[in-house]
C-alpha cells in the first residue's frame, strides 16, 4: 500500500485537492495525488493511459472491485465517453498555477463486515445523491483485497474523483464552482458518508485520537495540569492562534469476491 491507499479508522473521509503540485505545497495533513487529473481517474480505475506527463499502467494492481462513473440527471449525452470530462478538465486547466486545485480526490473507508453488493451500493448513492445530484461529475472504484491470513493485504475502501470546476461546454469551462468544493460541500461529504457506516466506525471517526485507545470528547484538563504541575496559561487576543478547519450509471464489477467479502464474516 501507498500513500493514496492506507487508511484507518479516524480518516473516514478524506479529501485530496488535486494540483500539478501535489500535495506538497498544502501546509495541512492532505495526502499525495497525482499532479493531474486523468491520472488520477486511471489510478482509481487500474487502468493504463496517458496525460501531460507521460504514459501510466496500473494494470498491475489486483484490488478493483468495481467502478461506476455517476453525472447529473440532465447531463449531455458527450459527458458519458469514457475519461472525457476529465481530459478536458486538464486541458482547461494547463495554464493554471501549480498549486491551483484542479478537482478533488476522495477517498472513504468502507465496513470490512460488508461485503461487495453492499460496498457497491453505498458508493452508487454515495456519489448520485451526496456529489452528481449537486452538479459535479464524479468517477468511484471499490478497492479491496483479501489476506491470506484472514485479515486483508488491502483494506476495503473507495475512491472518488469528482469535479471541482465546470465540465460541461460553455463560457465558464474550466471555472470553479464554490458550491462544488466549499465549506457546504466538505461537510455534506463528510456527514453523509459517517451516516453510512456502523456506529463503530462513525464513532472512531469522530473520537479524539490517543496511541492504543481513544479518550473522551472533553478530557479532565484540570486533572493533567495537576499531573504535570502547572498552572494554565492564559492565551490573550495577540498570542491565540486561529484554528483553521480543514475537510480531513454506468458499474463495472472488475472482480468478484467470495460469498462474503470479509474473510471472517458470514451473512445472515
Amino acid at each position: 500500500m501507498n500513500a493514496i491507499t492506507t487508511l484507518h479508522a479516524r480518516r473516514a473521509v478524506s479529501i485530496r485537492p488535486i494540483s500539478t503540485a501535489g500535495f506538497r505545497l498544502f501546509d495541512t495533513d492532505r495526502r499525495a495525488t497525482h499532479a493531474t487529473i486523468t491520472a488520477n481517474y486511471l489510478y482509481v480505475t487500474r487502468q493504463a493511459g496517458h496525460d501531460a506527463r507521460g504514459s501510466v499502467d496500473f494494470r498491475h494492481r489486483d484490488d478493483l472491485i468495481a467502478q461506476g462513473f455517476e453525472l447529473p440527471a440532465n447531463h449531455p449525452s458527450w459527458a458519458e465517453e469514457e475519461g472525457r470530462i476529465w481530459r478536458e478538465a486538464d486541458a482547461a486547466t494547463a495554464d493554471l498555477a501549480p498549486d491551483a486545485v484542479r478537482a478533488w480526490h476522495v477517498v472513504v473507508s468502507l465496513p470490512e463486515t460488508s461485503d461487495a453488493d453492499d460496498w457497491i451500493t453505498m458508493m452508487r448513492d454515495y456519489a448520485q445523491i451526496t456529489i452528481a445530484a449537486h452538479g459535479p461529475a464524479v468517477t468511484w472504484a471499490i478497492h479491496a483485497k483479501p489476506g491470506g491470513d484472514g485479515g486483508w493485504c488491502v483494506p476495503p475502501h473507495a475512491h472518488l474523483v469528482m469535479t471541482t470546476r465546470v465540465w460541461r461546454h460553455d463560457a465558464r469551462h474550466g471555472h470553479t464552482v464554490p458550491s462544488w468544493c466549499g465549506p457546504a460541500m466538505q461537510a455534506r461529504l463528510h456527514a453523509d458518508w459517517l451516516a453510512r457506516l456502523p456506529d463503530v466506525m462513525r464513532a472512531a471517526a469522530a473520537t479524539p485520537y490517543r496511541a492504543g485507545a481513544y479518550t473522551p470528547a472533553h478530557p479532565d484538563c484540570a486533572a493533567l495540569i495537576g499531573l504535570l504541575g502547572g498552572e494554565p496559561r492564559q492565551l490573550n487576543a495577540s498570542n491565540r492562534r486561529s484554528i483553521r478547519r480543514r475537510p480531513s450509471r454506468r458499474i463495472r464489477v472488475m472482480r468478484t469476491l467470495p460469498p462474503s467479502a470479509s474473510p471472517n464474516h458470514s451473512r445472515n
